[in-house]
């Protein structure tokens, strides 16, 4: 089990949004191999190793920033 303060964990990136190209809300979970900072994603300089992605329709039912804010604080370290 990885202790949460442990300098090796990095807690994941967390994107989620609307496109109109999908019928279907579409997720996926990604583990990178060596972690990678997302400089035009995040404001600060953090290495990331895991990616969390929801994408859907604007149709769709669901709200997807409270889904990404749920996943966000599942995950977090605090």
């Amino acid at each position: 089990c990885t202790s949460f303060e442990s300098p090796t964990f990095l807690p994941p990136e967390n994107m989620f949004g609307c496109v109109e190209f999908l019928d279907h809300p579409t997720m996926a979970y990604v583990r990178l191999k060596t972690a990678v900072e997302l400089e035009s994603v995040l404001e600060v300089p953090v290495p990331v190793r895991f990616l969390f992605i929801l994408l859907g329709p604007s149709t769709s039912n669901m709200d997807y920033h409270e889904i990404g804010r749920s996943i966000s604080t599942l995950m977090s370290d605090k």
